[in-house]
């Protein structure tokens, strides 16, 4: 699998022990309601699109990987996600 739109939906799940495949680059989940934290592993993907915005997510941004070259939007409202592109973690 290479793309994975589920965006807009009402999803609501635990993120944080995900596994995505190596062959993903194209990530989409926004507006729905999942939690947790950002998985590890999502920095070692060759992404070229991520965009986790409007969720309950929480916990730092996984450092690596592209994970620092979205724009702050793609990571937008989610209950206290941090780290770059975001404002640091407390």
């Amino acid at each position: 699998m290479q793309s994975a739109d589920f965006s807009r939906n009402m999803f609501e799940f635990d993120l944080t022990k995900v596994v995505f495949p190596a062959s993903l680059t194209w990530l989409d989940l926004n507006h729905n309601k999942i939690y947790g934290s950002l998985p590890k592993g999502l920095a070692a993907l060759e992404l070229q699109l991520l965009n986790v915005s409007y969720n309950r997510l929480c916990g730092p941004i996984p450092v690596g990987g592209r994970m620092q070259s979205f724009k702050a939007t793609e990571y937008f409202h989610n209950r206290c996600l941090c780290g770059a592109p975001l404002p640091a973690c407390k």
